[in-house]
């Protein structure tokens, strides 16, 4: 399965998480990237399962869905998902369907903690953008824009 027909360099360089990144540095993270399929309606995790790998959606949809919410928010190409659970050891928040057939790239979350491991600066851009975005997250909802927390993919 390949990716030819797409710019991952360039993707990888929209998410917020990779922000500050050189353009060697992307050329690491796009090493570690697999690509992978999805087919109309199969379902990629379970709400409640491990969280091993963190996804780029290429192309397609996955719908998130919660027990509890149902639907929350649909992903569309060019967004980064299950990276949450990846980085804190929690199990998947949310169950991920496709609801078209996508492509995907997957990245493994101990080959993710090993590049982390040896690239530190890498790994002080990601955890600085994620404290960012946390950070952007708690001040809305100090000023009581509560329905800005709605989950949005970020799982």
């Amino acid at each position: 399965m390949t990716t030819e027909n797409f710019n991952i360099s360039a993707i990888l360089q929209k998410l917020p998480v990779f922000a500050g990144l050189s353009a060697n540095e992307y050329a690491h993270i796009q090493k570690i990237c697999q690509p992978a399929r999805v087919a109309d309606g199969e379902t990629l995790f379970v709400e409640g399962d491990s969280s091993p790998c963190m996804y780029v959606l290429l192309s397609g949809d996955i719908q998130l869905r919660t027990h509890t919410h149902g639907p929350i928010h649909t992903l569309t190409p060019g967004e980064l998902f299950g990276e949450i659970g990846l980085i804190s050891q929690q199990n998947r928040t949310a169950t991920a369907i496709a609801r078209a057939a996508s492509v995907l790239l997957q990245i493994d979350g101990d080959v993710f903690q090993d590049l982390l491991a040896r690239e530190p600066r890498i790994s002080f851009y990601i955890m600085r953008n994620i404290t960012l975005n946390l950070a952007n997250h708690i001040a809305r909802m100090n000023k009581g824009d509560i329905l800005d927390f709605i989950p949005t993919g970020n799982h």
